[in-house]
């Protein structure tokens, strides 16, 4: 079992000879460079673990770690948690060596001596525990204290490359919700600058998608007034329910009361029409495939179903449009279509006012 156990160190040196090479070596340059250092590192490092982790067994059913802890079980848990600390630290050292970018202090300052000193530390170390009779010729401190310090070494480093990383994501978190916050804010600066120059008599179907409760209440409220400063906006809103722009005043209807509901009870039914013909035509104007998605009309048959929920019950029957609506879905197409999500919410509808 010694035997083996020395191969092991051997090997294990070995591999530590190639780490310092990599390491002093010739500063990568470049992508291919440093991928192939950072992989070189990798897999040094991984097989130092498992020779070192086999040694160590061969070491503890030896006894060579008699001196750590009274029961086996601390033992067990002591020398596993000090060696894969080291280990794994000492990979980090190496592996961010050469890393511009942000690395936790701890790891970056001892990258220069950590990766050497802790391999070199835990392979003398080995064969002391090992070999009986170096054991028993050199005096515990010499060897307890490095590995000591070592294992303390490791599991600090490990903890601080895990705080380090928790911080790092903390700020790219606040990175990213910083400019989410700064695009939204200028996006919605551009939304009400359009609201605000929008000649409500020549275009006030541009600012009808900014009506609905999917919007920001300032751009909704702001948009809602321009609407109103027209000052026939419920006849253009239903001459607009009667063209292909049906599916903008629909998303007006579906949110806002008007002040003379009887007046668009009957082009509401036309507009939901309006509104089926113009899906069919989207279905047929697809020319690929991809051009189809689970998604697709979710936005329109939400705008219907809303629209004629608010103005139902009034004697107008929009049944047989929502059916339209409905059956515009299954247009054929050459191309193989989703099941679209929209379709349940639809069918709930039909079926309850069946």
């Amino acid at each position: 079992m010694s035997l083996l156990g020395n191969i092991l160190l051997v090997i294990a040196t070995n591999i530590f000879f190639g780490i310092v090479s990599l390491i002093f070596g010739k500063d990568p340059r470049g992508g291919d460079g440093l991928m192939g250092y950072a992989w070189g590192m990798i897999y040094l490092n991984l097989a130092f673990a498992v020779v070192m982790i086999l040694a160590s067994f061969i070491i503890g059913a030896k006894g060579g770690f008699e001196w750590v802890a009274k029961t086996s079980a601390s033992r067990f848990w002591l020398v596993t948690i000090g060696l894969l600390g080291a280990v794994i630290t000492t990979s980090l050292g190496g592996l961010f060596r050469f890393e511009n970018g942000p690395v936790p202090f701890l790891i970056r300052s001892t990258s220069s001596f950590g990766p050497v000193l802790i391999p070199l530390v835990l392979i003398v170390s080995g064969f002391i525990l090992l070999n009986s009779g170096l054991k028993a010729t050199v005096p515990l401190p010499v060897y307890k204290w490095p590995l000591v310090f070592v294992s303390i070494f490791g599991v600090v480093g490990v903890a601080s490359a895990i705080i380090g990383e928790i911080a790092l994501t903390q700020r790219n978190r606040a990175a990213v919700m910083k400019d989410n916050k700064a695009f939204y804010d200028a996006n919605d600066a551009r939304i009400l600058s359009e609201i605000d120059s929008c000649d409500v008599s020549k275009n006030l179907v541009f600012i009808l998608v900014y009506t609905g409760d999917n919007q920001d209440p300032e751009i909704k409220n702001k948009a809602v007034a321009k609407v109103k400063t027209h000052p026939e906006w419920e006849q253009e809103l239903i001459r607009l329910l009667q063209t292909d722009w049906a599916a903008e005043p629909l998303q007006f209807l579906a949110f806002n009361d008007v002040d003379h509901p009887v007046l668009f009870l009957e082009p509401v039914r036309l507009g939901v029409l309006n509104q089926a013909r113009l899906m069919r035509e989207g279905i047929n104007r697809c020319s690929h495939p991809s051009h189809f998605y689970p998604g697709m009309f979710n936005w329109e048959v939400e705008r219907v179903l809303r629209t004629v929920d608010r103005f139902g019950g009034q004697g107008v029957d929009y049944l047989p449009a929502v059916k339209e609506v409905r059956a515009a879905l299954d247009e054929p197409s050459p191309f193989e279509k989703p099941e679209f999500n929209c379709l349940p919410a639809l069918d709930a509808w039909i079926k309850k006012h069946a």
